[in-house]
């Protein structure tokens, strides 16, 4: 968890040019999560557990459930569990001003799938930007997670910040019980829940 907040004070997605435009910023962001992931597999296969299965249908129930049994230190309120097998559904809280469906992800996940199989990304005003060997996974990942370098954030959207804020949010997507977010919406507890490694 200690990293994973320290990447976000490192490259934060928003900010003066000198801050946010590091060098390889995309590349380090794929990089970094590639070996979380590595990382989080060996140890399953140390304990006899399989590897990691990816989130691949946001339609189907998460079969994983967490209770984090831990107190946010802002509010002094227990962050919410999410019990087994919970099914994904549209945010809707206007409050928090995360308003997306699970439509629009699988839309923006179609354009990122088909950017990759295609070789290039689409500029705003639809011109080509290739994903090359020099410089192709930098831009694919600042398209992951936007920031100010990002491409086209207005096309490919906040693909990966709204993965977060389904399952932080699943336990009560449109706020009719008040609950704030869970592990995965906050970057200090986010490596907290075993389904963070599942994208």
């Amino acid at each position: 968890n200690l990293h994973h907040w320290h990447w976000h004070l490192v490259y934060p997605g928003e900010g003066p040019d000198r801050v946010v435009n590091k060098d390889r910023r995309g590349e380090l962001f794929y990089y970094m999560h590639q070996q979380l992931i590595a990382r989080y597999n060996v140890e399953r296969f140390c304990n006899r557990l399989a590897r990691v299965r990816p989130l691949t249908n946001l339609r189907e129930p998460l079969p994983e459930g967490y209770f984090p049994k831990i107190i946010r230190s802002l509010n002094n309120r227990a962050f919410p569990p999410r019990p087994q097998n919970t099914v994904l559904r549209d945010i809707n809280r206007v409050d928090d001003g995360v308003n997306f469906t699970i439509s629009d992800l699988e839309r923006v996940e179609a354009r990122i799938a088909e950017s990759i199989d295609g070789g290039y990304v689409v500029a705003p005003g639809g011109n080509r930007v290739p994903l090359d060997e020099r410089t192709g996974i930098d831009v694919l990942g600042n398209i992951m997670e936007p920031s100010a370098l990002s491409v086209n954030s207005t096309f490919y959207g906040n693909y990966h910040g709204n993965l977060h804020n389904i399952i932080a949010y699943s336990h009560d997507p449109d706020n009719r019980f008040l609950e704030g977010y869970g592990v995965v919406g906050e970057f200090q507890t986010a490596m907290r829940d075993p389904t963070f490694y599942r994208w």
